[in-house]
């Protein structure tokens, strides 16, 4: 019985696997395996990213070494005949073109099978600086490379559905994605900061999930980025994709404006090619042109161009951007590698740390209750400093003592103290963490400490006026009558500004937050 038992477990724990490399083989789920073929280590975390892809790729296929083509080609056409509309290619009618790009032609077809419109690729040889023709062994291998994008199961990333020939001509159904290519946006409107890191971080993101299943994209750019109404930019042609342990030898291939300086010079591609590739995407969606815009004809140009020329940034640096913004931009276009972000885990880091929060502005209601809460709060400690010093060890009467004295009436200021040093040390105060409140700046990142320290005086200024009108009140050290009633006075008429201010401003700001050009907003 035990052994029956043990047999089925081994069988429920076996997969028959299709490797990019077009070999199928059984592997263990918990353990993951290795391909005879190609040699592709597979862990049993990579199986468990990787999404079974639908092909029907020759069982033949391999990977071969060849050399990577260079395409500029980025534009689009409208075309009124194409012999391939109304064709079927496997299960998927064309329907019209979409557009023609570098490794092919892009059709909009309807999946017959699922009832569901997608986009169909048909690729083509492409054409390399040289003027040479890819071999049908590189078309070969584009599809291979599909296949890995197909495993890469990414919200950011557009989903491969099927890979194959149709009367020998390669093609790939992939989703249909509703947007325009980022590079037709930088064309017609300026990104706003909380756009630039919305979808440079998408974007690192998608690059970091596919580094886990051992792809590197090598072909960032904005055609390649598609940007959906709603915000989500989808990462697609992998054309010039392929696994990091197989770039063993050196090849050249991508758009020659965003490649990196050590693959125009003959280097490997690399996680950090395609980090610099990324750096020059962001610069462009930043300033609205390139950091180095190549004139050359060949490698040996750009190399030359690269070498005379250093990556400038504006300066003084523009008002609408945070400093934190260069110096993300300066360490992820260095032209040394070594320079650059070593890994994406860090890059993501960097850039989920100047990523703009919530701009959903807080109402007047809320900020009231966390205002009374932090007011309430910082007297309801004074009061029981007050009580424990006065009344349980009956220090009031020992005026004669002046370090005594001193104590009492400064150990009313110990509770805004502390209050102070929470807001400069975490950034938030108790009433706005209750009320899911967050201050941010103008660019909608968190305020450093000494803004939100000095911010918090003019914020609790009623509550600091009301404590030192009781400074010295002992016997025999009290303020005259006249100080303690203006102090007083104060407090109440910049609590009573501070609401109304609040109440009547169109953009829901206060005092501290006209001057140091803060604002409150939801923290979602």
């Amino acid at each position: 019985m035990a052994s029956s038992d043990s047999s089925r477990d081994f069988e429920e724990t076996r997969l028959l696997y299709r490797c990019p490399c077009g070999v199928q083989l059984v592997i263990d789920k918990n353990f993951g395996g290795t391909c005879d073929q190609c040699g592709r280590v597979v862990t049993a975390e990579k199986l468990g990213l990787e999404l079974s892809a639908t092909m029907a790729l020759p069982e033949d296929a391999t990977i071969r070494s060849y050399s990577e083509t260079v395409c500029n080609d980025d534009s689009f056409d409208v075309v009124g005949v194409d012999p391939l509309i109304g064709q079927s290619f496997e299960h998927f009618e064309i329907i019209d073109r979409l557009g023609r790009g570098g490794m092919g032609y892009v059709y909009r077809a309807v999946d017959k099978s699922l009832q569901r419109y997608v986009a169909v690729k048909v690729l083509r040889s492409g054409v390399s600086w040289t003027d040479q023709t890819s071999s049908d062994r590189e078309v070969e291998v584009l599809l291979q490379e599909a296949v890995s994008q197909a495993r890469v199961s990414h919200p950011n990333v557009v989903t491969i559905y099927f890979v194959g020939r149709q009367e020998g001509e390669p093609f790939l159904a992939m989703e249909l994605v509703k947007g325009k290519p980022l590079s037709d946006l930088l064309r017609t409107q300026n990104l706003s900061y909380r756009q630039l890191v919305s979808y440079g971080l998408q974007v690192a993101r998608a690059l970091q999930f596919a580094h886990r299943l051992d792809i590197i994209h090598g072909d960032i750019k904005p055609s390649n980025l598609l940007v959906q109404e709603n915000g989500i930019v989808k990462l697609s042609d992998f054309g010039m994709a392929r696994r990091e342990s197989h770039a063993g030898v050196a090849a050249f291939g991508g758009t020659p404006n965003y490649l990196a300086p050590e693959l125009i010079g003959g280097g490997k591609t690399t996680l950090s090619s395609d980090i610099y590739a990324l750096g020059v995407t962001l610069y462009e969606m930043t300033f609205g042109h390139l950091p180095v815009k190549l004139k050359g004809k060949t490698p040996a140009q750009w190399t030359e161009e690269h070498n005379a020329v250093s990556i400038d940034f504006p300066q003084p640096w523009p008002e609408h951007l945070p400093e934190k913004w260069h110096s993300v931009l300066r360490r992820i276009l260095q032209k040394d590698p070594a320079k650059r972000y070593s890994n994406y885990n860090e890059l993501v880091s960097d850039l989920e740390n100047v990523e703009a929060l919530s701009s959903i502005r807080a109402k007047t209601v809320p900020r009231l209750l966390a205002g009374l809460i932090d007011f309430m709060s910082v007297l309801l400690v004074a009061a029981s400093i007050q009580f424990l010093l006065f009344d349980v060890l009956k220090l009031r009467d020992q005026t004669d003592n002046l370090a005594i004295v001193l104590l009492v009436s400064l150990a009313d200021m110990l509770p805004l103290v502390f209050y102070s040093l929470s807001v400069f040390l975490f950034r938030q105060s108790i009433g706005r963490n209750l009320l899911y409140l967050r201050v941010v700046n103008r660019y909608g990142l968190k305020p450093p400490g000494r803004v939100m320290l000095a911010r918090s005086f003019v914020r609790m200024g009623f509550v600091w006026l009301l404590v030192s009108s009781m400074v010295f009140d002992v016997e025999g050290f009290v303020w005259p009558q006249a100080v303690r009633t203006l102090l007083a006075g104060f407090a109440a008429a910049l609590l009573l500004t501070q609401i109304t201010v609040l109440t009547f401003s169109k953009k829901k700001q206060t005092l501290q937050d006209w001057i140091y050009r803060t604002n409150v907003v939801l923290d979602t």
